[in-house]
């Protein structure tokens, strides 16, 4: 006798199921919603951390810079071409560790200038000192280079704090102008916020917790314009008063001062060179014009506020008995020596190489 086929539990209970499976499909979805909340809930809790930010060349790259085609068409005498620029695996500017166990350190900190933007490695001025030292005083010389392009002289003071003072070098050398009296004039001192040069600076986050940071706690991260960094940040011309940018500027040069003799080591000022002449080259003019619109300002109120950074540096040695280095009035204005308004060539590197070299020879043999 033949069984008969088992019945279907599930048969003619369709809508039974469906509504078990949807109850359960909301339970489970309800469970991950409050998870959620609680994640959000727990992120924005959490905050969001800041860190103190070292203006530096990534440690231990190997990069090629090729100068931008706008400052090709203005610039005097600057190949298009990359130029090399290696760091050592403490952010140092190659070559600079010369030696293991070197007689003399000398630590050069500054910007763009100091960095020697867009110059072949062995015509920057920091090497050539250690070079032409070492030949002069018959002693083992490393010369370190933490230029970095924007630096301001508070970032210097940071750098030194951060890597310079546990070197204990012999020397700590200081030249920067340009840089604080741009940052003081766009964002009105040192501390305001700015997405590449500000002191503190926001941790880089992943897309939800940066839309919590944005959303729920209400903190808006300022962004970088590929185009202009101080983009939606300018105070325009007020905060271009020499006598302030004087007083602010003189406070980083007392603390670099301070903080160098507190280590044991000798502290070094410099003028900054440039080609701030009374009047300015067509091309030097067409390069920093932009500048004079976006501030409101003339050329030669520009000029007097420069002038002004540069002789409170000259000041500052004066009161504090400091080695002063005077490239200002050392070094010709000239396209000879500059390939623009403040950047040294290969030419203008050599002689602020020859001058530093003499002065520290100096004060060594004093």
């Amino acid at each position: 006798m033949t069984k008969a086929p088992r019945e279907n539990r599930f048969e003619g209970r369709g809508r039974t199921v469906f509504a078990v499976f949807y109850s359960l499909l909301g339970l489970v979805l309800l469970g991950a919603a409050l998870f959620a909340v609680k994640i959000v809930r727990d992120e924005v809790k959490r905050g969001y951390e800041r860190s103190i930010i070292l203006r530096e060349p990534r440690v231990s790259s190997d990069l090629s810079q090729s100068p931008p085609r706008g400052l090709l068409q203005v610039a005097d005498g600057l190949e298009d071409k990359p130029y090399r620029l290696r760091t050592d695996d403490n952010g140092f500017i190659l070559p600079s560790r010369i030696h293991e166990s070197p007689d003399i350190s000398i630590v050069f900190l500054g910007g763009s200038t100091t960095e020697c933007h867009f110059m072949d490695e062995k015509e920057r001025f920091p090497y050539l000192v250690g070079r032409n030292l070492e030949a002069a005083i018959g002693k083992k010389v490393n010369a370190y280079n933490t230029g970095h392009a924007g630096n301001n002289t508070l970032h210097c003071d940071l750098i030194l704090q951060a890597k310079v003072l546990p070197m204990r070098p012999q020397f700590a050398v200081l030249m920067e102008c340009i840089n604080d009296l741009t940052f003081m004039a766009m964002l009105g001192d040192y501390w305001s916020q700015n997405a590449t040069r500000g002191i503190i600076q926001d941790k880089e986050y992943n897309f939800a917790k940066r839309w919590i940071i944005d959303n729920l706690i209400g903190h808006k991260q300022s962004k970088v314009d590929a185009k202009d960094e101080f983009a939606g940040q300018r105070t325009m011309a007020r905060n271009v008063v020499p006598e302030r940018m004087s007083k602010e500027y003189k406070k980083n040069l007392d603390l670099f001062v301070f903080l160098c003799r507190q280590h044991d080591i000798t502290p070094v000022l410099m003028t900054q060179c440039n080609r701030f002449t009374p009047k300015l080259a067509e091309n030097l003019e067409r390069q920093i014009q932009p500048i004079f619109q976006s501030w409101g300002l003339s050329y030669e109120q520009y000029k007097v506020c420069y002038d002004t950074l540069n002789e409170t540096v000259r000041k500052v040695a004066a009161e504090q008995d400091v080695l002063l280095i005077d490239l200002d009035r050392m070094v010709p204005k000239t396209r000879l020596t500059m390939y623009d308004v403040v950047h040294l060539n290969a030419e203008g590197s050599r002689q602020v190489a020859d001058i530093v070299t003499k002065a520290l020879t100096a004060s060594l043999r004093s």
